[in-house]
């Protein structure tokens, strides 16, 4: 009997060790839990020594608030995590009290002031809100020339890395960046300074693959990635409600696939989306980009409001303004609902020096300068001529569309502007009428009423598949 009791005691812990053996993985897990005071060298040594545990490690923020200044880490190669949205909060120090010092450059000088900045590696963040409270969360610096006493952004990450944020929350408070405390909230780039002084910049080979999910965006704008060369990014199933623009993706992208779908986008000023190729480079910045083939994005199945003088997505190839050869970009907008809600609004869908766009199955409503416009840099904006060439628009619902023109005197009433520099576009209206005014070279418009034409019924709905087939003949490569 007391052998069989003996042996069932060791079975007993045998069974416990083996019920401890997760907490074997915690080894290369660093908790921090907030101090009610300034957590930044906490955090800082969690990174640190996450950093020299290996790939795999986790810095795990507990419910709290976390008062902060600048973390900086290179090369992590793991996981980042709180304990939820709105159960872990990051604040700047001065959230806590203003007389605090404030975040400065430390770690990258000379470029754009991050609270967080990751350098290489491969970021895993998830389940945790930033909340940027004081009106002035860092120390006098140089922005581009400018004193500035906002973050640039909330979170960077820089360099050959990848990155992964899910269920994150970004929120600036009032500030003097245009009425807000921080520039961006995230901010992804394969570019890099060699000065202090922000010249020249180089464009750093990024193949990272990077994903921006289930997060919310509140501020003055939500996210810019450039520099992306032969990687990807995905954004998709977020919510942005931004005084500038939601998504940027710019000067980067050569070689890279980019979807940006199922988001939900209200902008005031520029865009819910922008991809705009060729500006760092060719606006003195630095070196071109490299030779690279074409990126490719799809833009589709978002719900975007464009309110005050907002776009719902603009395209634009700046690489022509700066002459150099076009980084040409592919990219498909496809089944996105844009509500343009006044006059002032600058359109739902245009182009500036862009070229084979497919704009497909979108639908447009509200007051705008036009439902989509093409190939007018020289009458809108006063830019040098450049041909808007290739374009593809097919089947959109435009017919809820007013367009007005009367940010630019009225130049356009059309739902559908092709302008001077559009040149072999087609236009082919969707099953209810829609107007499109032609200024361009030897553009197609099938089943459209001009303005100067008599109203016309609505055409019958064909099935998106055959209406392709039937058109296949007539696309430009």
């Amino acid at each position: 009997m007391r052998k069989l009791i003996v042996l069932t005691l060791v079975a007993l812990g045998l069974l416990l060790v083996a019920s401890a053996a997760p907490a074997l993985a915690s080894a290369k897990t660093f908790s921090v839990h907030p101090s009610g005071g300034d957590d930044t060298a906490n955090i800082q040594a969690a990174f640190n020594a996450a950093v020299k545990a290996g790939p795999g490690s986790t810095v795990q923020l507990a419910a709290g608030h976390f008062y902060i200044n600048n973390i900086v880490v290179k090369n992590f190669d793991g996981s980042f995590r709180g304990a939820g949205e709105g159960r872990t909060t990051i604040d700047c120090l001065r959230g806590l009290d203003p007389s605090l010092p404030g975040a400065t450059e430390v770690g990258n000088p000379g470029f754009w002031l991050c609270l967080f900045l990751f350098k290489g590696g491969n970021l895993r963040a998830s389940d945790m809100s930033f909340d940027i409270t004081a009106a002035s969360p860092a120390e006098t610096w140089n922005n581009h020339g400018s004193p500035a006493d906002f973050l640039g952004c909330m979170v960077g990450v820089l360099g050959n890395a990848s990155s992964s944020f899910q269920r994150v929350s970004f929120t600036a408070g009032a500030g003097n960046d245009n009425g807000f405390n921080a520039d961006e909230a995230l901010y992804i780039s394969g570019i890099a300074p060699l000065d202090a002084n922000d010249n020249p910049i180089t464009f750093e080979s990024t193949t990272g693959v990077d994903s921006v999910c289930g997060c919310s965006f509140s501020g003055h704008d939500g996210m810019e990635v450039n520099g992306l060369t032969a990687g990807t990014l995905t954004v998709s199933g977020n919510t942005f409600d931004e005084w500038n623009q939601c998504c940027l993706v710019d000067d980067a992208a050569a070689g890279s696939a980019v979807e940006i779908s199922h988001n939900q986008m209200q902008a005031s000023l520029w865009a819910n989306v922008i991809l705009d190729q060729g500006w760092m480079a060719g606006g003195g910045a630095g070196a071109p980009l490299p030779p690279l083939p074409a990126p490719h994005f799809l833009i589709s199945d978002n719900r975007m409001l464009a309110t005050g003088y907002a776009a719902g997505v603009q395209v634009e190839d700046d690489s022509f303004f700066y002459d150099e050869a076009p980084y040409r970009l592919d990219a498909i907008i496809a089944n996105n609902t844009i509500h343009l809600d006044n006059d002032g609004n600058d359109g739902g869908i245009d182009g500036v020096w862009a070229q084979g766009i497919w704009v497909l199955h979108n639908q447009i409503s509200g007051v705008g300068l036009a439902g989509i416009y093409v190939g007018c840099g020289v009458p809108v904006w006063g830019l040098p001529s450049g041909p808007d060439s290739g374009w593809k628009i097919v089947g959109n619902d435009v017919s809820r569309a007013t367009a007005t023109g009367v940010q630019f005197g009225g130049l356009s009433t059309a739902q559908i502007w092709l302008g001077p520099d559009a040149d072999h576009c087609l236009v082919v209206g969707g099953c209810r009428p829609t107007t499109v005014l032609d200024q361009g070279t030897k553009d197609i418009l099938i089943n459209v009423t001009k303005p100067a034409d008599p109203p016309v019924a609505a055409a019958t709905p064909m099935n998106p598949l055959k209406q392709m087939t039937q058109l296949k003949g007539m696309m430009l490569p």
